[in-house]
């Protein structure tokens, strides 16, 4: 499971943050390389510099999936419809366009390949009660979303699920990634 972190904040002058996970025993990867915690400065446009500025546009970690994810409600995606269904449900989400065409090109190829796959987005209670993010100064908005990718061999009926529309206000901090099962 991969996941990356956008932050941005609402002030004149950058923002001293302070990113740190509950678990971090299962970050495998991470970029920059996360050290007991992430320190950065966060600009109102979001971009991120470390202590010695460098630029960063966003915060990247990969961690092990200790939990099986129950596909009993989702979507049933064919190659056929993945452009559109991403497009769609990223925007209902409230991804920014940047955000969306970053999730896009990232998994438009696995749903193309799987031919037909049956999708699944995880939000930020699940993603807090898995692998909290602790985060200093608080957010004042936050969104933890990610997808999960199973490659199935014939239609499947599957109960739609309920995609709730992430408002940003002031600090505003989002993670997406995903997870191919």
């Amino acid at each position: 499971m991969a996941g990356k972190y956008n932050l941005s904040y609402e002030s004149e002058m950058g923002t001293k943050v302070n990113v740190s996970f509950s678990h971090p025993e299962y970050l495998t990867t991470t970029y920059p390389k996360y050290q007991n915690s992430w320190n950065v400065v966060a600009n109102t446009n979001g971009d991120l510099y470390d202590q010695d500025g460098k630029y960063y546009y966003g915060l990247y970690f990969e961690e092990e999936a200790y939990y099986p994810v129950d596909f009993n409600e989702g979507f049933y995606v064919t190659k056929e419809n993945a452009i559109d269904f991403l497009e769609d449900k990223l925007s209902m989400i409230g991804l920014t366009p940047r955000e969306r065409n970053e999730m896009i090109m990232y998994w438009l190829p696995i749903l193309e390949n799987n031919g037909q796959s049956v999708v699944k987005f995880e939000f930020t209670s699940e993603r807090q009660a898995f692998n909290g993010i602790h985060i200093d100064p608080k957010p004042d908005s936050m969104l933890r979303v990610l997808i999960h990718v199973k490659k199935v061999n014939e239609k499947v009926d599957i109960t739609p699920q309920y995609l709730p529309h992430f408002e940003r206000n002031g600090f505003s901090v989002v993670e997406w990634g995903g997870r191919k099962h």
